[in-house]
């Protein structure tokens, strides 16, 4: 039962060798010409090129287009087309056919001379080893191999290892005959990829680049995409003296008639934006409802030939319609509390008019000089006087904040002028440096309030 197994592992090993060596430049000289173009298959039946593999985004497919030649005018624009106009299945069978052609064009050859003698190297020590167990672990081993890498590498030489496979089953069956195993369940028909019958298209023309790229510029709905590759046609069918004059006359006419669509668009948004932006200032959300209904209504009109910009203009003027109606509110309340802030304003600056009469004791404690007794005592008992007014204002509630920020104001210049009555007494440093500080912290506070008192009795702005 040995030798069986010998001469099954030379035959095996011969097979290996003459694969290895002869088969590459057979795969080498039929490899196209060039690699580098993907197909995206329309489900119109139309054909769009592009260099480089597409990638998928959310709902679209996104690529490049490249038009013209290499030594001449070559443009390359990025274009977005909705998933749904594709066919898929065919795409993604050409790209798998283009992805294994690239790999036998390149790597495909040197990794399965690689992967072809290393199982020459597990069948010579199978064959020098003497345990059984061994030698059957490894036969298994090496088939399992095979069986994988074909379908881990495009499919590449599907053919040659289907064969491979067959004789390792062979080995394996006798070496367990050997051990004495009478039941088997063994596959004998090698389970690896099944070779690509796409067939690779042969590269483009210069024209066709311009032809596929109106095609391209149809499928896409993102008008700032459709309009660079058109004109990107444009120039380079210009460039091209042997393009048909049909070819460009459909890039003229089609450029010409995406111009007027811009155009159209552009107008119906830009009107719709700006006049937005002024309902919005007015709180008059009933404009921007009717300038939502205008783009519907225009885009109908001009054929829905830009779904991306209207979606994207119609949610803008949603989000502008939310402010109009956050400004009319604003400004409703505001008719409601007019008069009341307009009070509280006057009350509040009447009692602050109280605050200048103290300049002289004030700026002498920020500056830290000596202070007058005299001129100390009265200032404290006005500020007090002060505190006292503002306490008793009542104010709205969109002047609640207002009215906390100029109370601390008036309670920290006093606090700052008690501590000034405590130098009248005796000099002190820290005292000194601790008053001017309340003092100039005094003042910020009575400009913040007197700022956003301003502010707050006008009308709530949202924009």
């Amino acid at each position: 039962m040995d030798n069986v197994v010998v001469r099954a592992w030379f035959r095996s090993l011969l097979i290996l060798m003459t694969f290895a060596v002869g088969g590459g430049a057979i795969v080498r000289a039929q490899a196209p010409a060039s690699l580098d173009v993907f197909r995206i298959f329309l489900r119109d039946g139309r054909v769009l090129l592009t260099y480089g593999e597409p990638a998928q985004v959310e709902g679209d497919l996104v690529f490049v287009v490249t038009q013209g030649q290499k030594g001449g005018l070559e443009t390359h624009d990025l274009i977005t087309v909705p998933l749904a106009k594709v066919d898929v299945e065919r795409t993604q069978e050409y790209a798998n056919a283009l992805r294994a052609a690239k790999y036998g064009a390149t790597r495909g050859e040197r990794e399965y001379q690689e992967l072809t003698a290393d199982i020459a190297r597990s069948l010579a020590a199978l064959e020098a080893s003497d345990d059984k167990d061994r030698r059957l672990g490894i036969a298994q081993v090496a088939r399992a191999r095979l069986l994988a890498w074909s379908q881990d590498h495009f499919g590449y030489r599907e053919a040659d290892l289907r064969q491979l496979a067959s004789l390792l089953d062979e080995i394996i069956v006798e070496l367990q005959a050997a051990k004495g195993i009478s039941q088997f369940s063994l596959n004998f028909v090698a389970n690896v990829a099944p070779a690509n019958t796409v067939p690779i298209l042969s590269p483009p023309t210069p024209a066709e680049t311009v032809a596929s790229a109106l095609a391209a510029a149809s499928a896409t709905d993102v008008g700032i995409e459709k309009m660079a590759l058109l004109e990107s046609a444009s120039r380079v069918a210009a460039s091209l003296p042997d393009i048909s004059e049909s070819v460009r006359a459909d890039v003229a006419r089609a450029l010409a008639a995406e111009r007027t669509v811009e155009a159209a668009y552009r107008a119906l948004i830009r009107n719709a934006v700006t006049r937005a932006d002024v309902a919005v200032r007015q709180g008059r959300p009933a404009v921007i409802r009717r300038l939502i209904r205008d783009v519907v209504a225009g885009d109908a009109r001009l054929g829905h030939q830009r779904p991306r910009d209207t979606g994207q203009a119609l949610r803008r003027l949603e989000g502008e319609l939310v402010l109009a109606e956050q400004q009319r509110t604003a400004l409703d309340r505001w008719t409601r509390v007019k008069d009341q802030l307009e009070a509280y304003e006057v009350r509040a600056r009447s009692v602050l008019d109280g605050w200048v009469t103290q300049l002289p004791a004030l700026l002498a404690l920020r500056d830290r000089r000596r202070p007058n007794p005299a001129g100390m005592d009265a200032a404290v008992r006005r500020f007090s006087e002060l505190d006292r007014a503002l306490s008793a204002l009542r104010p709205p509630d969109e002047l609640r904040d207002v009215h906390s920020v100029l109370r601390s104001a008036v309670l920290m210049a006093r606090q700052g002028l008690m501590l000034g009555q405590r130098l009248t007494v005796a000099a002190n440093t820290d005292v000194a440096r601790n008053a001017s500080s309340a003092i100039v912290g005094a003042e910020m506070l009575r400009a913040r309030g007197l700022v956003d008192l301003a502010a707050a009795v006008q009308p709530r702005r949202v924009r």
